[in-house]
């Protein structure tokens, strides 16, 4: 668990160090690459939950901690949901190529630099993200106690985002 917060709060932050240590951890310490993609897809899915339907997350998401479901919420937070998407997106599509796979070392560390470049996914997912990445930067986020609520891709699009233009009078 502490393992997959670490590549989490990494991929939120895209502090790419910290997640290939992470990746080195999970290979050195013998686990199952496959398994630990499987992990982290399920723990992804579960911050789209969170994240879409925000305070209704612990009725959706039973059995979890009220402790756990908050690092999880600020998780989300930390990504939005267009990153998350993209990041789930990546992680399902390398989890289907390491069947079989000869170095899933390999196709771990690929997968975690898809998921912190979205710019490699020339889709809609991977514009939205960039966009929410940039948005992230310049500050323009909603505060940490409040979830954003989940809009159709399309809406997300095709709404202008307005904001009004103060006019300055000349100086005589």
């Amino acid at each position: 668990a502490t393992l997959m917060d670490a590549v989490v709060d990494a991929f939120a932050v895209q502090d790419a160090a910290s997640v290939f240590s992470s990746v080195d951890k999970v290979i050195q310490t013998g686990q199952d690459a496959r398994r630990f993609v499987e992990d982290l897809l399920e723990h992804l899915r579960n911050l789209i939950v969170i994240l879409s339907v925000g305070d209704q997350a612990k009725a959706v998401m039973r059995g979890i901690p009220d402790d756990e479901l908050e690092k999880m919420r600020q998780q989300a937070i930390g990504f939005g949901l267009n990153e998350l998407t993209h990041a789930a997106n990546v992680v399902s599509q390398a989890l289907g190529e390491m069947s079989g796979a000869t170095s899933p070392r390999l196709l771990l560390e690929l997968m975690c630099a898809k998921v912190l470049v979205p710019s490699s996914d020339k889709a809609e997912v991977g514009s939205l993200a960039r966009l929410e990445r940039l948005e992230r930067r310049i500050g323009v986020v909603p505060p940490s106690d409040e979830l954003p609520v989940a809009a159709p891709a399309a809406a997300a699009v095709s709404a202008p985002a307005t904001t009004p233009i103060k006019t300055v009078a000349a100086a005589p």
